[in-house]
């Protein structure tokens, strides 16, 4: 661009001396030329600021696990009471009816397990107890009650002193777990030994009679279809016959 400018002003002045008429071989030029310079200035582009576009972290909160502890089932099995025979007497649930024990108590701690007695005699005269004797029955259980006298009371005091079982319903056993449906096998494990016996019927030939820790007023008595192992116990006494 400098260049074309200083060529454009030598052709002014060579110009110049042509009109003037001089021979321009005879003009002196100046040794110096004045150069007019001409800036052009820069274009600067400016191009516009970046936009720079910030996402926002999205931030999902899952609500807390919720732990549903259930609570173990617990089933209570309630045992209904029951009536044993024992060569002391019978137990009735939590209570023990002992020999010579007073007959309301007794009867009441039995009728509280089985119910009401579905015989009660009231007191006769016994001609064999020479006393008055008083028999309750609930079904096949039967207990007996005396004002005689006995290895418990004497003096007309009254009391219970033996019960028989024996009958079609095999419903009570003894406190060893022998009831009128266990053989002869079943008895001798549970109270043999030296006081136990097992011997011929004296009344039924062909049956047994056997009898545990058999004592004046105490103990455990009864009889059995016959003597072998596979023969079956068909009734359980308690305590001593009035007269015997």
């Amino acid at each position: 661009m400098k260049r074309v400018i200083l060529l454009m002003a030598v052709g002014s002045l060579v110009a110049a001396a042509c009109t003037s008429g001089a021979d321009p071989s005879s003009t002196s030029v100046p040794e110096t030329l004045t150069t007019t310079s001409a800036t052009v200035p820069e274009t600067t582009t400016t191009l516009p600021p970046t936009t720079t576009t910030t996402v926002a972290e999205t931030t999902t909160t899952l609500p807390p696990t919720t732990t549903t502890t259930v609570a173990p089932t617990t089933t209570t099995t309630t045992v209904p009471p029951t009536v044993e025979l024992n060569d002391e007497g019978i137990q009735a649930g939590d209570v023990w009816v002992y020999f010579g024990s007073d007959p309301a108590d007794a009867i009441a701690a039995v009728s509280n397990v089985l119910g009401a007695p579905t015989i009660d005699s009231g007191w006769v005269e016994e001609s064999i107890c020479l006393a008055s004797t008083r028999t309750v029955r609930w079904n096949d259980l039967w207990m007996l009650f005396t004002t005689g006298d006995t290895g418990f009371w004497t003096g007309g005091v009254p009391h219970f002193f033996t019960f028989y079982y024996s009958g079609p319903n095999p419903e009570i056993f003894t406190t060893k777990g022998v009831g009128l449906s266990s053989t002869v096998a079943d008895l001798e494990a549970a109270y043999g030994g030296p006081m136990f016996e097992l011997t011929e019927s004296p009344f039924v030939p062909g049956e047994g009679s056997w009898s545990y820790d058999l004592q004046d007023w105490t103990g455990l008595w009864g009889y059995t279809s016959g003597q072998a192992p596979t023969d079956t116990v068909i009734a359980i006494n308690g305590g001593q016959g009035c007269g015997e």
